[in-house]
């Protein structure tokens, strides 16, 4: 018996999945939006955003794969309790995540901005350094790609504390969890890095009050989601002199207006969500075994808790 599949998204990623696939799963039928000869076969979507009605025009669906590590680009509420969500946990995106938080960790803690700033001004002036040793990375959100950034930063020899909704215990990682902790999490991070999913609980978690609380000369990095920062908070805090610098990769609204203050000011970095792209190779093997797994009745991995949003 064949399983049909539909995937939706860039021709290019696509011909790399289907040729996967067609190596790895011969009882897959694969097909690429919006060309579906017979809707009501289609039993697995992958997909970053969903079709319009699609709960009406695939009756059988029984599971979405979300091409991203995140689910918020998706109305949770909308998806049947009947069909699976699964989110990617490619090893593509958790090494490229890893690599961008280190990257900027580093720039950070060496000061890489401040030189830029006095590039500027041909200003010849060397500025004192910490040891890795000295310096606390703190991480919000211990998830998959929290843990892989843990493990990158730890093995720099930076000090790293965690935080999370849940407890958890993360070999070398300082963990703190839940409402109770958050406080004392934030004054012992140096470097805040924010890997928290968009949730009720998350979005605009990251204001003026919460920042507030890192100690003071303290920078951020938002690689989570843009609507869990204010960003008028975090701009007056730098401007108060409380936060030193900011590297942002992420925002309420994408593309960034092209006259936000964010674009200009001199101790925030912009880029234009890049911090982890889903890697096709990787990614591709990590569809086929979910999907292996779905067809011999097991676990898939990844699988979304709707209530939580995770």
């Amino acid at each position: 018996m064949k399983t049909h599949i539909l995937y939706r998204g860039p021709q290019e990623r696509g011909d790399c999945w289907q040729g996967l696939f067609t190596d790895s799963l011969p009882n897959v039928v694969w097909h690429h939006w919006p060309q579906v000869d017979n809707k009501e076969a289609i039993e697995i979507m992958i997909a970053w955003k969903l079709p319009r009605d699609y709960q009406q025009d695939y009756p059988n669906l029984k599971v979405i794969f979300s091409v991203g590590a995140g689910v918020d680009q998706l109305d949770l509420a909308t998806v049947p309790s009947h069909i699976n969500l699964v989110r990617m946990l490619d090893p593509g995106i958790a090494q490229g995540m890893s690599e961008f938080i280190a990257m900027h960790v580093l720039n950070i803690h060496r000061d890489t901005f401040s030189y830029i700033n006095l590039n500027k001004t041909a200003t010849w002036s060397q500025l004192p350094t910490l040891a890795t040793k000295q310096r606390r990375v703190g991480i919000l959100g211990l998830g998959n790609l929290g843990q892989a950034a843990a493990q990158t930063l730890l093995n720099l020899g930076f000090r790293v504390n965690g935080w999370s909704r849940s407890p958890k215990q993360v070999d070398g990682v300082k963990c703190f969890s839940g409402d109770a902790q958050l406080t004392d999490f934030l004054a012992q991070s140096d470097i805040l890095v924010c890997l928290l999913p968009l949730t009720d609980q998350t979005r605009g978690l990251l204001n003026y009050s919460v920042l507030s609380h890192l100690p003071k000369g303290a920078s951020v990095i938002n690689v989570g989601r843009g609507e869990q920062l204010i960003a008028e908070d975090l701009v007056a805090l730098i401007d108060s002199h409380h936060l030193n610098y900011a590297v942002l990769d992420v925002f309420d609204v994408e593309p960034l207006a092209d006259n936000h203050i964010l674009w200009q000011h001199p101790k925030v970095l912009v880029t234009p969500h890049i911090a982890a792209i889903t890697q096709n190779e990787s990614a591709g093997q990590v569809l086929v075994e979910n999907i292996q797994r779905y067809l011999n009745d097991e676990p898939m991995v990844g699988k979304v808790d709707k209530t939580l949003g995770y």
